[in-house]
């Protein structure tokens, strides 16, 4: 029987969906409007004059925290944590088919839509679609920063890259998909898992950036397509339980 609050639970994720879609077109138009976002922001990790000279390379700077073996350490460890975190998501869904008393005691719909939607937003959207069909350079590929092929702001589908290309980061969008996880927790929990997976999540997507490996438009948008993909699953999910 549909109550108040299961129609109003919702309304609210898909209002929440239509939010997030929303904003995401928002930002990636003021990104593509206003490119000189990511090349200031990039700028900012970048040291040395930017390469406007072609003949003037090797007076050009770099990205000094690419080369940070403390940074790459910590860069390999967050790159690790989706796996780390998927893999204990699919134990707990084959302790909960063995365990029928832990399964009532699990969310194994939610566990099952965390996986499908980081197949979808990270694997499929992100991986599958728009890094291989974008052709945006990335910062260190692109001739601003030392590298031999023109800046592409974002959303322009006509770069020169030819394969995993940085529109967009694939990393931060599994980030953001982490985001998502502390939710399926029960409340009592989430206070203390969520702010430093939140922190992890920020600080992938971030050093994307300070490397330049991605521009921002490329982490942000990456990061917010895997809470808009996850929260719509949560919409569809209230849709079909309402029938």
């Amino acid at each position: 029987m549909t109550t108040f609050h299961t129609v109003a639970r919702r309304r609210t994720y898909a209002d929440a969906f239509l939010v997030l879609t929303a904003f995401w077109f928002l930002l990636l138009s003021i990104f593509h409007a206003w490119p000189m976002i990511d090349i200031r922001i990039s700028e900012m990790f970048f040291s040395g004059p930017l390469c406007l000279d072609p003949s003037s390379l090797n007076a050009c700077g770099s990205f000094p925290l690419g080369e940070d073996r403390l940074i790459t350490t910590l860069r390999w460890i967050l790159y690790t944590l989706p796996y780390a975190a998927a893999a204990m998501v699919l134990i707990a869904l084959v302790v909960a088919a063995f365990s029928p008393r832990l399964r009532h005691q699990m969310p194994v719909h939610r566990l099952w839509l965390s996986l499908a939607g980081l197949g979808i937003s990270t694997g499929l959207i992100a991986n599958l679609f728009l890094k291989e069909y974008s052709s945006r350079p990335r910062p260190i590929q692109t001739d601003l920063f030392g590298g031999k092929l023109p800046f592409m702001a974002a959303g322009s589908f006509h770069g020169a890259c030819e394969r995993n290309c940085s529109f967009v980061s694939g990393e931060a969008s599994g980030a953001g998909w982490l985001i998502c996880l502390p939710f399926l927790l029960p409340p009592r929990y989430r206070l203390w898992v969520a702010p430093p997976v939140i922190l992890a999540s920020v600080a992938t997507a971030a050093l994307r950036v300070a490397v330049g490996a991605h521009y921002a438009s490329d982490a942000t948008l990456g990061m917010l397509v895997s809470i808009t993909v996850f929260v719509g699953l949560l919409a569809f999910e209230e849709a079909v339980l309402e029938r």
